[in-house]
């Protein structure tokens, strides 16, 4: 069961990088013709998650599509620097879309989006902290988890970044002044906000 769980989330993955892969090319006419095999295994690992948290429900079909906008957001942050503005609003208009799926009023998926945007817009303030990208990014996965999740989800991911960041500055790959993408700490975050 788990194998053909697995396989599932494998084949949804193949996908995931082509739209991936089309988003970056769009962005910077750089063609990939080879598979980010951590696409794949990523979106197997949080189909399989999903799947095992809430079987096949609208929840499931939710974290699908909240797992996709993540994954893709992480990886093309990592790679270029950047959250293209279509993925930010297409994860606002599904969080919309979704609002019943997962008992959330329409207000509270309303007060997510504030929430979560303007946390980070007042973060964003400080200069060289955040992106513009990371503030429209949360304002949309607010719409997705609600203003208690938001918050838990922001928590999270500076927790994390602060973990990874110390890290990588101890053992000397990143120096003071490089470049971080904070998107996957955002993903990792709202997407454990989002199970648990």
């Amino acid at each position: 069961m788990f194998i053909s769980i697995f396989c599932l989330g494998i084949m949804y993955g193949l996908l995931l990088d082509l739209a991936v892969n089309r988003i970056s090319y769009d962005l910077y006419r750089k063609k990939t013709c080879s598979v980010n095999f951590m696409i794949v295994c990523i979106s197997g690992i949080v189909f399989t998650i999903l799947f095992l948290r809430f079987g096949v429900t609208i929840k499931f079909i939710k974290g699908i599509v909240m797992g996709a906008i993540l994954i893709g957001v992480s990886f093309i942050d990592v790679r270029y620097q950047v959250i293209p503005d279509k993925l930010w609003i297409i994860s606002l208009i599904s969080g919309l879309i979704f609002v019943w799926a997962d008992k959330l009023s329409f207000l509270s998926s309303l007060f997510g989006m504030l929430t979560g945007g303007l946390i980070l817009l007042v973060l964003g303030l400080i200069p060289d902290t955040l992106g513009g990208g990371d503030i429209k990014l949360m304002f949309g996965l607010g719409a997705f988890l609600g203003p208690y999740k938001t918050l838990w989800a922001i928590l999270l991911a500076f927790a994390v970044s602060a973990i990874v960041s110390i890290f990588l500055l101890l053992i000397k790959i990143k120096g003071r002044k490089d470049y971080i993408p904070f998107a996957p700490f955002l993903a990792l975050g709202s997407f454990i906000a989002l199970i648990i």
